[in-house]
């Protein structure tokens, strides 16, 4: 059973670490909680040590007979902070131990995960960069906050990824090493998110798509041992720590990223969901008050563009979010855009985009095949599956 300490700082996102909390105990993990004095403001002792049955401590000197900070750190396997403020990041790139978690972070010798959240501005600030980048220096892993909503009704990033999201790259990581690696010294690439083409300075077009898929794609060939790099547009997912990320937003950016890294890909998802049509941009914002029309122009065809250009022993999988008989829908697509493999999937009120669970049919030359409902990351699983009895068949 891995021990894991539960970091806590004193952030308003510090209630999300309460689901992570049972989160990791129900996925068979031991939980220490160790809150600094100031995450106890937001979520106070007992509620920590009625979800995880152990003591809680937050200063050294609560705990001075056992030696905690060092005991604790010594049986952890991972350490995993849930929120790391600004402050903490401070502290622990200083090698302060002026609190509990502090003392452990410098005594472990273990693997340590931050997970930062705060406001943007204190994000991009260079001291906090500047922080970040020192602990990375040190092999500890910050993952890059997500964008969205955040205290008092702010938007930007820094805030902190879903429970759901935190669990998935801690399991990630944890089980790294006990799975085969059979795509290990394979070159893969990712696209995942969906393209916003602007209308103005202020507004655009885009889709519904939040990058879980892609994501999860990206877990589970990092987890199989390949090189992934990752093209991203707009998403709400949490991309795996150990991979190169390229930042696009629109379809054209998006082809011109991918022609350029496929070239060196062994593997190429096309998973991103990327605009049919781009717009006629303005270059003023168009005032309230007023009626006006969009022209939307074609985008190029990404999917086609790099099955145009794949080299023989490359592997292309395409994606094809439908309506109506998906089935029949995807084969034409497949048809149509020349990948080796196209994973087709519904997509309505009730299905597809955001939802935590997918059904897939991949559709290739020779074949159809159905999963059951299954979580987003077995599914990746099943695709990457797929992938596997290609190349074997291609050899």
């Amino acid at each position: 059973m891995p021990k894991i300490i539960l970091g806590v700082s004193g952030g308003v996102s510090a209630y999300k670490a309460i689901s992570l909390a049972r989160l990791l105990i129900d996925s068979g993990h031991e939980v220490h909680v160790v809150p600094t004095p100031s995450a106890l403001n937001f979520v106070g002792k007992a509620t920590w040590e009625a979800i995880t049955g152990k003591p809680v401590y937050s200063e050294v000197f609560e705990a001075t007979d056992k030696v905690a900070h060092v005991e604790l750190a010594r049986q952890a396997d991972l350490i995993v902070v849930v929120p790391a403020t600004a402050d903490l990041l401070y502290r622990a790139s200083a090698g302060a131990a002026n609190d509990m978690l502090s003392a452990i972070l410098l005594t472990a010798s273990c693997p340590v995960i931050y997970f930062p959240a705060m406001h943007s501005e204190m994000w991009l600030n260079s001291a906090t960069q500047e922080n970040v980048q020192t602990l990375r220096s040190r092999n500890s892993l910050v993952i890059d906050p997500a964008t969205g909503a955040l205290a008092r009704g702010d938007e930007g990033i820094g805030r902190l990824p879903e429970p759901e999201q935190i669990l998935n790259l801690i399991n990630s990581f944890l089980v790294r090493n006990k799975i085969e690696h059979d795509f290990s010294e394979l070159n893969v690439l990712v696209t995942l998110g969906g393209t916003l083409e602007k209308i103005d300075p202020v507004r655009y077009i885009s889709n519904s798509s939040t990058g879980e898929m892609g994501a999860a794609i990206c877990r589970a060939f990092y987890l199989r041992g390949a090189n992934v790099s990752a093209i991203v547009a707009n998403h709400t997912a949490v991309i795996p720590h150990d991979i190169d990320v390229v930042s696009v937003s629109s379809a054209k950016e998006m082809l011109t990223s991918a022609t350029e890294i496929a070239k060196d890909s062994d593997i190429i998802v096309m998973s991103a969901a990327i605009s049919d049509f781009t717009v006629e941009k303005s270059t003023e914002k168009i005032k309230r008050g007023r009626e006006f029309s969009l022209n939307l122009i074609p985008t190029e065809d990404v999917l086609n563009k790099i099955s145009a250009q794949k080299s023989k022993n490359q592997i292309i999988v395409g994606f094809a979010a439908q309506t109506g008989d998906v089935i029949s829908n995807g084969q034409e697509k497949f048809h149509q855009k020349g990948c080796d493999l196209l994973v087709a999937n519904e997509v309505g009120d009730s299905s597809g985009f955001g939802k935590v669970r997918t059904r897939i049919h991949l559709i290739s030359k020779d074949q159809v095949s159905s999963s059951a409902e299954v979580s987003k990351d077995e599914a990746a699983h099943i695709i990457l599956d797929s992938i596997k009895a290609l190349i074997s068949q291609s050899q």
